[in-house]
């Protein structure tokens, strides 16, 4: 008998599709038939990744980018994108009911998408959010938010969360760790990276010496912030000694290639595959923004890295505080001079925890296969 499961994947950054990956091909490699519901540049990754699989992709629009406004029109405009990311869940919600009556799914598994819950097929939700950063002139609401939150998270069979138990020694800090989360049924699975699949593993091994000096992988879906940033970036690496590799991350420029001989730099438009997992395996240090899922990357890869947070983006400014001051990341500002950061990179500590990417997926088939789905 062949199984079909759903997977609803937010495009909030290429972050929740890459690390949803690796979830992916296991259960591909399983003879399951895969319904995808993605949007945009995400969307457009994993039909990349996934060409030739048995997958089936659906478009959806997603939640306007939160934390996208500055001045004085940040805080109206917050407060209207809430409103329009509520409108789209229940959207979501008549879209799975819509997929349900043609369809006879196994599970549903969704990351980053709300609506994806359902009273009739075993739902998974996939998080490192579960308490959201909210700007300080809305801290008194934090209470309120936590609220529906757990109201939110409830809809769902399982939690899943890529973080460690470990209230020391985590990733995520109070994001993944509220007091409340007793009340729901969850499991602390490790990182989820799509560098940890057994086909990125045996790229990896084979990979040569690290050739790459300075590796920036500049993601993000905060374009008007990211365009400027890179041309910062690009002309402060021209002080540094070495080999310096962008890749822009923009699926609109795949072909895109320049190289500028002078100064040793190279900028891609776009990688995937074996040719990704190359110059990842072959950087000394990376540069990125501080998302979540490139901090995952960093720890399957052992990799060290300055880390600067997306403007405005409280939940990327948390984190690059949080583990700077662990000392696992640089923690960066974009009016900071790069060559004064690769001086401190030798402070660096090594992250304690050892469990991967493999461990978390049997972790979450585990789950799935023995607690939930064996009496459906």
């Amino acid at each position: 008998m062949t199984h079909k499961a759903l997977f609803a994947i937010s495009t909030l950054g290429l972050g929740h599709a890459t690390r949803t990956l690796p979830i992916i091909q296991h259960y591909l490699s399983l003879n399951y038939h895969i319904d995808i519901v993605c949007y945009g540049n995400a969307l457009n990754y994993l039909r990349t990744e996934l060409h030739g699989e048995k997958v089936r992709f659906f478009e959806l629009l997603d939640y306007p980018p939160i934390e996208r406004w500055s001045g004085r029109s940040f805080y109206p405009m917050l407060i209207s994108d809430i409103l329009t990311t509520m409108r789209r869940i229940h959207r979501e919600q008549a879209f799975l009911t819509k997929l349900e009556k043609e369809n006879n799914y196994h599970f549903i598994f969704s990351d980053g998408k709300y609506g994806f819950y359902s009273e009739k097929t075993p739902c998974y939700l996939l998080t490192h959010q579960l308490s959201f950063e909210i700007p300080k002139i809305f801290k008194h609401s934090q209470i309120i938010v936590d609220y529906r939150n757990r109201k939110s998270f409830s809809h769902f069979t399982h939690i899943f969360i890529p973080d460690y138990k470990d209230p020391e020694h985590n990733l995520c800090g109070k994001l993944a760790h509220p007091r409340w989360l007793s009340k729901l049924p969850h499991s602390f699975i490790g990182i989820l990276s799509s560098f940890g699949t057994p086909k990125a593993q045996n790229q990896i091994q084979k990979a040569e010496s690290e050739t790459i000096d300075y590796l920036f992988t500049i993601s993000g879906y905060l374009a008007e912030h990211r365009d400027s940033f890179i041309q910062t970036l690009i002309n402060q690496s021209k002080l540094l000694k070495g080999k310096k590799v962008f890749i822009l991350w923009d699926t609109k420029q795949k072909d895109y290639y320049h190289y500028d001989p002078e100064h040793n730099i190279e900028i891609f438009g776009y990688l995937a595959g074996i040719e990704k997992i190359k110059k990842f395996a072959a950087a000394k240090v990376i540069i990125s923004r501080a998302g979540y899922t490139t901090i995952m990357d960093l720890i399957e890869l052992g990799k060290p890295a300055i880390l600067y947070p997306t403007p405005n983006q409280t939940e990327q400014l948390y984190l690059a505080d949080y583990l700077g001051e662990k000392k696992l990341f640089v923690k960066a500002q974009e009016s900071d001079h790069l060559i004064d950061l690769v001086k401190t990179l030798n402070s660096l500590h090594t992250f304690p925890q050892n469990t991967k990417t493999a461990q978390a997926i049997e972790l979450i088939y585990n789950t799935l296969h023995t607690k939930w789905l064996i009496s459906h």
